[in-house]
């Protein structure tokens, strides 16, 4: 039995799939097994990996049909083996280490169910900062009950028991993780290490306003059941929680709804940047700016403290070149569909 199953979904990544598999394969750490549920891909993202999964006994690939990221996250995390759960998007890339690093963590540290790490920004012509996310438990489920992104899901490693003993993910397809990283902060304690894990992508095929406002709502709906739950409260439902809500008061529901887009347009105009394409990210910076000023300014001035830090510690890793490494190009770009992964804040 592996020590670690790996498990992806993915839905029409390519161009990007190869070399986040590849990335997965030659991890220093080599106890693992891979497990992809290839989610009804139709631009050969399938194909590829059907190939890919003949040349290693260690990769194991699930069919369906499109039924959403949540599902096909469900399907591969049954299927695993291993104690250990790594999740990882098939648009990313893997630091060489960071297997090793997570593992070694959390067999130093019993008392912890779930760690993640620190992202760098990988745009489609260069990298860019990398992300200051909290690093100890009681930072980041404030930051989680707050709607601030405190962990950032393709990089977590949890144990498999933990996971299986708070029911999985929730039955929305949407901001499972936002639950999730909520509930396994309440049967165990959880952790990000201060180092790049992660080069996390950026395209704007991938940004979808409205998905993100609906994400929006539902990060809130997860952080008031955990403190329903803290309470030894009931649980509202989603259609109770809507209820009583700020974005059916206005006109905290005109400012909640702009806030939300005021994320759409920070991730686009971060994909800008790093696509070189200066002019349209800097407008839409502006429009981030005016839309939510102080949402704005709080993830620019994190970017820079970071950024600080990092210059300021001795041996921080370097960013990788800017110019991501060549992969096998295939026509389609990446098809946003309810598959596709979302961040369900934009604080990275």
């Amino acid at each position: 039995m592996p020590e670690v199953s790996i498990v992806v979904a993915c839905y029409n990544a390519q161009p990007f799939v190869a070399q986040a598999m590849d990335s997965i394969i030659h991890q220093t750490f080599a106890d693992w097994e891979l497990i992809v549920v290839n989610d009804g891909s139709t631009d050969g993202s399938g194909s590829y990996l059907r190939e890919l999964a003949q040349t290693d006994s260690r990769i194991i690939l699930i069919e369906q049909e499109n039924q959403g990221q949540q599902a096909a996250a469900n399907a591969g995390i049954a299927a695993a083996s291993a104690p250990l759960i790594a999740r990882m998007d098939a648009d990313d890339i893997c630091e060489p280490d960071r297997l090793a690093l997570q593992v070694a963590y959390l067999k130093r540290h019993p008392e912890v169910g779930l760690v993640g790490g620190q992202i760098r920004r990988l745009g489609e012509r260069s990298a860019g900062l990398a992300s200051n996310f909290p690093l100890d438990h009681d930072s980041i489920v404030a930051a989680l009950r707050k709607n601030h992104h405190a962990i950032c899901n393709p990089t977590i490693l949890f144990r498999k028991s933990l996971f299986d003993s708070i029911g999985g993910y929730w039955k929305h397809d949407i901001a499972e993780d936002w639950d999730m990283f909520l509930r396994m902060g309440e049967v165990s304690r959880l952790a990000n290490l201060d180092t790049i894990l992660l080069s996390y992508r950026f395209h704007t095929g991938s940004i979808n306003g409205r998905r993100i406002v609906e994400a929006q709502l539902y990060n809130e709906y997860a952080a008031a059941t955990s403190w329903q739950r803290e309470r030894h409260e009931t649980e509202s439902t989603f259609e109770e929680f809507l209820q009583s809500h700020r974005c059916n008061r206005w006109p905290s529901s005109w400012m909640f709804v702009v806030d939300c887009l005021s994320i759409g347009q920070y991730r686009k105009a971060i994909a800008e940047l790093y696509g070189r394409r200066k002019i349209r990210g800097s407008v839409r910076l502006a429009c981030a700016l005016m839309m939510s000023p102080g949402r704005t300014l709080r993830r620019l001035g994190n970017m820079a403290a970071k950024k600080i830090h990092r210059a300021e510690t001795p041996g921080a890793r370097s960013p990788v070149p800017t110019t991501p490494s060549p992969v096998k190009t295939f026509a389609p770009a990446f098809d946003h569909s309810p598959s596709s992964s979302i961040e369900t804040t934009a604080d990275v």
